[in-house]
Order: C-alpha cells, then sequence, then structure tokens
C-alpha cells in the first residue's frame, strides 16, 4: 500500500473543511489536485472516503474512521521534521495560543526568560478565545495553549493558577468605594457586558445567578477595551478577571472585588496527551509556570487604578 503523509494531510484537511474547495485554499493547492489526490488514496485502500453530492460532502464510515490517524500520523511528522531541523542548526521555533489576558499580564515574563534560554528563537503568540486555543493544540498548530480546562481527552492539563472577578466603574461612581462589593450591587446599575461566545461574559453569569442576582446589560461589546472605554466615559460599570486588566489603561476607573460569591477562572498549561514537548516548548512551559508563580493579585480594591501602580 503507498500512501503517502501528504496525502494523509491533504485528507485530514478536506475532512476538517468539509469542503473541497476551502481545504485547497487552507493547502495551497488547486482543487482539481485536491480531489486528485483524495482519488488516488480512496483507489489505493480500495474504498470511498466521502461521499459528494452537488450539494453535500461528508464522511464515510471508513472516511471517518480513517481521519483520526490521518491528523495523528501527519502531526507526528511535522513535529519530527521540526525537531530534526532544530538540532540541525535552524532556529528554534515554538508557537502558544492564549487568552488575550494572559497574553497581556504574564506572557512577556515567559518570552523574556524564553529568550534567555534561547536566544535567536522564533516566538508565535496566537492570542485567541478558549475554544480556539484548545483546537490549535488538538490540531497541532500550537504546540501548547494556556487556557481554561479542556474537554478533550486528548489533551493533558496542568494547573497554573486562577484569577477573581472585579467590579470596574469610573472615579466617583456611587459603587467607587473600598473593599470587596457583592455581586447583589450590580441590581440597578447599568451593565457593560462581554459578549456572549467569550468566557468573560460565561464566567461573570455565573456569578450573577449564584448570587441569585438578575442584570441585563445596557450595553454589549465584543473586547474588553470597548468596556474599559465604556465605564470610563461613565456608561455603566463592568466585571472582568483581574488579568484582563493588564489589556486595558485603567486611568480614571476604580476596581473592587466582586464577593458572595466568590467566583474566579481557573487555568492551565494544555498539551497533547501523551506527547513530550520539544526543548524550546518545554523552556516556555516553564517560563509561564514561573510567571503564573510569581504573579501576585490585586490588594486594597477600591483605590483607583492611577493609585494601584
Amino acid at each position: 500500500m503507498n500512501i503517502t503523509v501528504r496525502q494523509l494531510e491533504v485528507f485530514a484537511c478536506a475532512a476538517r473543511a468539509m469542503s473541497f474547495t476551502q481545504a485547497a485554499a487552507q493547502l495551497g493547492i488547486s482543487q482539481p489536485a485536491l480531489s486528485e489526490s483524495i482519488r488516488r488514496m480512496e483507489s489505493e485502500l480500495g474504498l470511498r472516503l466521502f461521499d459528494r453530492t452537488t450539494r453535500k460532502l461528508s464522511l464515510t464510515r471508513e472516511g471517518r474512521a480513517l481521519v483520526g490517524l490521518a491528523e495523528e500520523v501527519a502531526r507526528d511528522v511535522r513535529a519530527g521534521l521540526q525537531d530534526i531541523a532544530a538540532r540541525g542548526g535552524r532556529r528554534p521555533r515554538v508557537t502558544v495560543a492564549l487568552l488575550p489576558s494572559i497574553a497581556a499580564a504574564l506572557l512577556p515574563k515567559a518570552a523574556d526568560a524564553l529568550r534567555q534560554d534561547f536566544p535567536d528563537v522564533e516566538l508565535t503568540v496566537c492570542d485567541v478565545l478558549h475554544e480556539r486555543a484548545v483546537a490549535m493544540v488538538e490540531d497541532g498548530i500550537a504546540d501548547l495553549a494556556v487556557t481554561m480546562r479542556p474537554a478533550s481527552e486528548l489533551l493533558a492539563y496542568e494547573p497554573l493558577g486562577s484569577d477573581r472577578v472585579h467590579l470596574l466603574m469610573r472615579a466617583g461612581h456611587p459603587l467607587a468605594g473600598r473593599g470587596p462589593l457583592p455581586w447583589a450591587v450590580l441590581t440597578g446599575h447599568d451593565f457593560v457586558a462581554l459578549a456572549r461566545t467569550t468566557s468573560v461574559r460565561k464566567l461573570v453569569e455565573s456569578g450573577l445567578a449564584a448570587a441569585d442576582v438578575a442584570v441585563v446589560p445596557r450595553f454589549e461589546v465584543e473586547q474588553i477595551p470597548s468596556a474599559y472605554a465604556l465605564v470610563a466615559a461613565g456608561l455603566g460599570v463592568t466585571a472582568l478577571p483581574e488579568l484582563t486588566f493588564a489589556m486595558i489603561p485603567r486611568t480614571g476607573v476604580v476596581t473592587r472585588l466582586l464577593d458572595k460569591p466568590a467566583v474566579a477562572r481557573a487555568f492551565g498549561l494544555i498539551t497533547r496527551a501523551e506527547r513530550p514537548l520539544s526543548p524550546v516548548a518545554e523552556a516556555l512551559a516553564r517560563g509561564l509556570r514561573a510567571a503564573f508563580a510569581s504573579y501576585r493579585p490585586l490588594i486594597g480594591g477600591g483605590r483607583a487604578a492611577t493609585q494601584q501602580g
């Protein structure tokens, strides 16, 4: 049987995209070339991998059975070739996927430590949402990720730390005092919410539900800096995990810890299960562990951001 790694890679990409046109574009080849590669695989195997109609493309039972193996083989070969190239004198490379708040707050320290171990390292940073970070490690695009615990059994999870949720308001706001606040105080105040697709929105909604508080957002935004801008303009308040503060200037705003109940995000290091990291990826993982270990949460909530430094 003569099936190449490239054919497996082409098949896996087509299976993910469920479109020969999209898969060909992602691979940088023509659609006829992709179709021919799939046809040759089917001929070699003596079975169909896809059911094709004019409107729909779907995997056959045999195709579904093969797709996991194809992904695994293609990833293993790519990783092996990268390791060989690195040992051969090429610049070491590592790709990490992180939540934007982690990238802003803790990655710089980890990247600086990595550069000390590998001065000529090429570091690719993908600051993406939780689901995308997990998928990038699963698909072999990222060597490791830092986000919440994934559901996938293909991935290993190492706890690193957590951050608490705080209320953000403009200086001079009626809630801009000192000390922790119960979630119940949000009732009656204009609220700026993150989009429902974000992990922050889900975290805030869990806190509201646990406190039995109903809040209808006055504003809904996609990005944390947009939420900050509305709060700084005095148009409402918002609730954010502490590490997100690295993404905003916080000038003229006040933060107070939200309590009763205490709500926090737990983060961890995500890698492919039963697959060792390359030396450069392991060095980055060490730097991320150290960055979390040295991180200290804000204390003395209630002071204006300009006083907190």
